[in-house]
C-alpha cells in the first residue's frame, strides 16, 4: 500500500511536470522513488557526470492515526463469520528533494512540487480512477482509497537532525503529509457459523 501510494504521487507530479513545462521537463520523467543514501555511504541516485534533474521522493516517518481507531470487526464469508482485527491506520511523511547541478532550476522544480499539491490535495479513486491501476487483482490489501496530502513544516533544528539522520547533504526540499492508510490482513483470528437458534432456560 505504501508503494501504490507514493508510486500514484510519482506518476501524477510527473504528468503535472510534463504538462507545465514542456519545454525543460517534457520529454522524461524528473521524479522518482528512491533513497537518498545507499546502504554503504554512497549517494543513490547515479549521475553520468551530465546535467541532471530529479525530484526524489523518499519516505522518513510514520505515524499511526489513533483518531481513526476501530473495533474489532467481523464479516459474513459463505455461512460462517470471521473475526478479524481492526486495521491500523497510518500517517506516512514523504519528503520531496531536488537533485541538480542547478540552483536555480532546483528552485523553478521545488516550485512546481509546492504548486502541484496546492491544486491537488485530496486523491481519490472517483476523480482518478487508475489511482491503483498498478496493484493486482489478487493483492487487493495494497490498494488505496482516499489520499490526503497536507504540507509539513519543520523547525531549523527538526530539519538539520533530518538531513543528519538521511545521512546526505542539504537539498532544496519540502515534507509532505499524506493521510491516511489503512493496513489491515483479512486472514480471519477466528471463525464460526451463525447463531441461527437461542434457548433460555429457567432453571
Amino acid at each position: 500500500m505504501l508503494r501504490t501510494a507514493i508510486e500514484f504521487l510519482c506518476d501524477e507530479l510527473n504528468a503535472y511536470l510534463k504538462r507545465k513545462d514542456t519545454t525543460n521537463f517534457g520529454n522524461e520523467d524528473v521524479a522518482m522513488i528512491s533513497s537518498l543514501m545507499n546502504p554503504d555511504g554512497t549517494f543513490a541516485v547515479v549521475s553520468d557526470g551530465g546535467d541532471i534533474s530529479k525530484i526524489i521522493l523518499t519516505m522518513v516517518n510514520l505515524e499511526e492515526d489513533r483518531i481513526l481507531d476501530s473495533q474489532v470487526s467481523y464479516r459474513k464469508v459463505d455461512d460462517k463469520y470471521q473475526v478479524i482485527n481492526p486495521p491500523i491506520n497510518l500517517n506516512v511523511f514523504v519528503v520531496f528533494s531536488v537533485y541538480t547541478n542547478n540552483y536555480a532550476t532546483a528552485l523553478r522544480l521545488l516550485s512546481y512540487v509546492i504548486s502541484f499539491f496546492q491544486g491537488n490535495q485530496v486523491f481519490d479513486s472517483g476523480q482518478y480512477p487508475h489511482i491503483n491501476a498498478k496493484v493486482a487483482d489478487d493483492k487487493p490489501w495494497q490498494k488505496v482509497g482516499r489520499l490526503l496530502v497536507n504540507l509539513h513544516s519543520t523547525t531549523f533544528e527538526q530539519q538539520n537532525n533530518l538531513w543528519a539522520a538521511l545521512g546526505a547533504k542539504y537539498m532544496p526540499s519540502v515534507i509532505y503529509k499524506i493521510r491516511t492508510m489503512s493496513f489491515i490482513d483479512l486472514e480471519p483470528k477466528m471463525e464460526a457459523p451463525p447463531i441461527t437458534e437461542v434457548t433460555i432456560s429457567d432453571k
